[in-house]
């Protein structure tokens, strides 16, 4: 993968999993010179965040950085942009419906631990909570692993020269 300059989440509405994802991963980043960002695959128009998300990130001392959903476009795949979606089958619609993205696999799949995260929709405020800590680690482990890869081509570039 080339430099990634931008992670950007996605699942389908962008109301609910992918805004827990970015939030997340802004937290972990704090330092890092990393664009992230969230988007859905099916927006129609501008829907409000899942109250029972925004209630869990706030219960986890985060607070979401839009108000409503946004869809996937065009212009949001540029060079060094890596798309995590929350399962398989959002990967490949991205790579269907966006055949220009390059960098575009499941957050499972990009950790290693195949496996879809699962829309908790209708479910009880428990329901998201478990849905969150489950993106959390598996965010997490997303982190650790780009900025180990991250850091051991700044070492071999410092050693180069």
């Amino acid at each position: 993968m080339d430099q990634i300059k931008r992670i950007l989440f996605v699942c389908m509405d962008n109301t609910c999993r992918s805004i827990m994802a970015e939030e997340v991963m802004r937290s972990v980043c704090r330092d890092r010179k990393l664009e992230i960002a969230s988007r859905g695959l099916i927006v129609l128009f501008p829907e409000p965040l899942n109250p029972k998300a925004v209630a869990v990130l706030t219960g986890n001392q985060m607070a979401p950085q839009k108000e409503c959903s946004e869809g996937l476009q065009e212009s949001d795949i540029t060079e060094g942009t890596l798309i995590l979606t929350m399962t398989e089958k959002e990967a490949q619609m991205v790579k269907e419906s966006f055949p220009m993205a390059e960098n575009v696999v499941s957050l499972g799949a990009f950790i290693g631990k195949p496996g879809d995260i699962t829309e908790p929709h209708g479910g009880s405020l428990a329901d998201y909570g478990a849905c969150y800590e489950y993106i959390d680690l598996m965010v997490k482990l997303a982190a650790e692993s780009l900025f180990r890869s991250e850091d051991n081509e700044e070492k071999q570039k410092t050693e180069d020269e």
